[in-house]
């Protein structure tokens, strides 16, 4: 027979054992959260180590990108922040545009008006360095740079530069392109892919410098010449920016933004829908002026190829 005293301590022996039970699964929880977390945070360190390794190796491989000089233009250091950033249009621009102009005291509103040149307005608080500048400047900031395919990246700037068509600017070097290669009497007619291809392949043998939209990163950044901490890429944008956020200790101040227009077919549909219009020696010669960007960043250009007119 249990008495009212026996009974207590049954119940209170089970409670103990309860919240014993309870604080080790809790234990248990919180150990296996933070072992998943602590390698997933490797598995991204990792990764961004071995990008370096892998840029480092190529710009040994081809004579660092043939450049000799670093190109300081398109290098914003905030200071305030600690970060210096080469802005690789066609690459996360707008996510950064938007951070770096927004610490800097500049209205959303303003900011991400299509109207506004946001490169000229980061200038107004982010100068210009001088190269022997940004190359010290760089061994004590957390360095980084955006990448994307190349090829992507051209896609991307044709459909919203010359065919979207949103700038006046564009929407006059669109009609140009097109008067260039048909001799139809058209004087607004919007150029193919093809007709695209040819204008930046003729630009470059004619020596005269491409557009920012798709010059080449190795043009615009020297990245051979440079050092960073992390190599982002826009295919892996979400868990690369976590990364630099996390380093930076900037994850309270960092923001996403994406306000480019939506395409309406997949990146493979494009891909064969542009690729297709191509001769093998177009495609040749426009692959030689970005091989070095495909070669530091370790992208390929098979997929493509697949897609080319092979006759």
């Amino acid at each position: 027979m249990i008495t009212l005293n026996g009974s207590f301590l049954i119940r209170s022996q089970l409670k103990r054992v309860i919240v014993a039970t309870v604080v080790v699964g809790v234990l248990v929880y919180l150990c296996v959260v933070l072992s998943i977390d602590k390698n997933v945070t490797k598995s991204i360190a990792e990764i961004n180590r071995y990008r370096l390794l892998h840029l480092r190796e190529a710009c040994e491989r081809t004579n660092n990108g043939g450049k000799y000089t670093i190109e300081p233009t398109f290098y914003i250091h905030v200071k305030n922040e600690s970060l210096l950033y080469c802005l690789v249009f066609k690459s996360g621009t707008t996510t950064w545009f938007y951070n770096i102009n927004r610490w800097a005291g500049f209205s959303d509103d303003k900011i991400l008006d299509e109207q506004t040149d946001n490169f000229m307005l980061a200038r107004q608080n982010y100068h210009w360095e001088k190269p022997s500048v940004l190359l010290n400047s760089m061994k004590n900031t957390y360095s980084f740079i955006v990448v994307r395919d190349p090829f992507e990246r051209l896609i991307s700037a044709y459909e919203e530069r010359l065919l979207g068509q949103l700038h006046p600017y564009f929407k006059n070097l669109s009609h140009q392109i097109y008067k260039r290669y048909h001799n139809d009497g058209n004087e607004y007619g919007i150029p193919s892919f093809q007709d695209f291809v040819r204008y930046v392949v003729d630009q470059e043998r004619n020596n005269q410098p491409s557009d920012l939209h798709w010059r080449p990163i190795n043009d615009l950044c020297t990245p051979c010449l440079a050092r960073y901490d992390s190599i982002i890429k826009m295919e892996t944008f979400g868990q690369d920016l976590a990364y630099l956020s996390n380093r930076t200790q900037l994850h309270q101040k960092i923001k996403s933004v994406h306000m480019n227009h939506s395409r309406r077919d997949s990146l493979s549909r494009l891909m064969e829908k542009y690729f297709s219009q191509l001769t093998k020696k177009q495609y040749e010669d426009l692959y030689e002026i970005y091989r070095i960007d495909f070669e530091l960043f370790q992208y390929s250009p098979d997929k493509y190829l697949k897609f080319v007119n092979q006759t």
